[in-house]
């Protein structure tokens, strides 16, 4: 983590030495998320994805070589339903609230094109796991915050930002439920889809 933030300090230092355009601005859109639970045992569990929403803003601070640095305050929606199957199904739902953080370092070619990618640091602020009515599942917590990756394309035109993404964990996120003892624990992959307005650019 000390690398990574190293790293990114010192780009900073070089864009901000060359940096021609700071320009700031709004986005949401959509998510496609998929959690993936990982360390079941004999637990055997079926994950249905769901689309959850995306809202934040971003600053980003660009060179005439079309290099840039852009990072975000996102809130995101991870979600997905569980079917645990105990001889029978147990359907429950699950619901996480992250402020995330994307760091991405692009480049921007043709005046239009961008292409990018960047560590995202998620900070936790709500968990709603509805677990099923039985005493043997417990509802657990997950981690305050993680660290995941992101990479993806984008396209400007006028102020309009558009961008497509991949967003994947580069490490579990806790555990929302446990079944006696047995605590699986999160992963979780999302493509989102995002229209941004640039407010405010500083040449």
């Amino acid at each position: 983590m000390k690398k990574i933030i190293s790293t990114l300090f010192l780009f900073y230092c070089v864009l901000n030495t060359q940096a021609q355009n700071l320009e700031l601005g709004i986005k949401a859109g959509m998510n496609r998320d998929k959690i993936e639970l990982e360390d079941l045992q004999n637990l055997s569990a079926k994950i249905e994805a769901n689309t959850t929403i995306n809202i934040g803003a971003y600053l980003r601070l660009s060179t005439p070589f079309g290099l840039y640095i852009q990072p975000e305050a996102v809130f995101n929606r991870r979600a997905s339903n569980f079917k645990i199957d105990l001889a029978g199904l147990q359907a429950f739902s699950h619901t996480a609230n992250y402020v995330d953080v994307p760091v991405l370092i692009g480049w921007r070619f043709l005046k239009t094109f961008r292409l990018y990618g960047g560590p995202n640091f998620q900070f936790l602020m709500k968990q709603i796991t509805e677990i099923p009515n039985n005493a043997d599942f417990k509802l657990e917590s997950l981690k305050d915050h993680t660290t995941g990756f992101q990479v993806g394309a984008g396209l400007d035109i006028l102020k309009l930002r558009f961008d497509v993404k991949y967003d994947f964990n580069t490490s579990d996120m806790g555990s929302a439920f446990s079944y006696k003892g047995i605590a699986p624990t999160l992963q979780n992959k999302m493509v989102t889809i995002q229209v941004g307005l640039k407010l405010y650019s500083l040449l």
